[in-house]
């Protein structure tokens, strides 16, 4: 009964002790992608509780979706309350045209990086059919112009043209095919990848999930 008993227990302490490494190897896991938004164009309370990634691509119809849909909820409701920070990181696959996008966004963050969110804003609004090569260092320059304040489009015409922040973009789809990412948009909150991104009842119970998680931890 008694050697019934120590192998019972010890059993227990096994199960414990392997749902607890699988538990901080998760908790590993998200806290690496959440690191991912250093150093990339970042929306909201940079001391905000919640991280959200997304992985897109300019020329991604579901992306402008989730710009149009999703994304002034989401602003609304989470960013300009402090309550969420979101941080944009490329995926710029579906054409080259894709890369020459994200090399210009890429030199908007670098001179202003709140500028950004308008490129962001008017890149999506003003988006063309994504089998045709539209996203030209003649178009993305001529939409800064009208979109997007605060920059020297003189030099962001020579950053696109001279393919400048190019490695910086390849670094981000890197990061993103070690995810295992196949599609855009692709969303992570605080490190867990959203399902279905273009659902806001989803992505809003995931964010107050996390928010309540962090309220513990805090």
């Amino acid at each position: 009964m008694r050697m019934l008993t120590m192998i019972t227990v010890g059993l227990v302490v096994l199960i414990v002790g392997i749902f607890g490494i699988a538990h901080m190897a998760a908790d590993g896991q998200q806290e690496k992608i959440n690191r991912l938004a250093q150093g990339q164009p970042v929306l909201g309370d940079p001391n905000a509780p919640v991280t959200l990634i997304e992985f897109g691509d300019f020329k991604c119809p579901v992306c402008k979706r989730f710009e149009e849909t999703v994304f002034p909820l989401l602003k609304k409701e989470y960013i300009d309350t402090g309550k969420v920070k979101m941080a944009f990181l490329n995926m710029q696959f579906i054409g080259p045209d894709s890369v020459t996008a994200g090399i210009a966004g890429e030199s908007i963050y670098r001179q202003n990086p709140q500028a950004f969110w308008q490129f962001y804003d008017a890149v999506y609004r003003n988006q063309q059919d994504e089998y045709t090569i539209w996203a030209t260092p003649e178009f993305l320059v001529q939409l800064a112009k009208q979109h997007v304040s605060g920059i020297d489009v003189k030099r962001l015409e020579q950053d696109i043209r001279t393919r400048k922040y190019e490695a910086d973009v390849q670094r981000d789809m890197a990061n993103g095919k070690k995810l295992g990412i196949n599609s855009v948009p692709t969303i992570y909150v605080n490190g867990k990848e959203v399902e279905n991104p273009l659902d806001y009842n989803q992505l809003k119970q995931a964010l107050d999930e996390a928010l309540q998680e962090s309220g513990k931890k805090g």
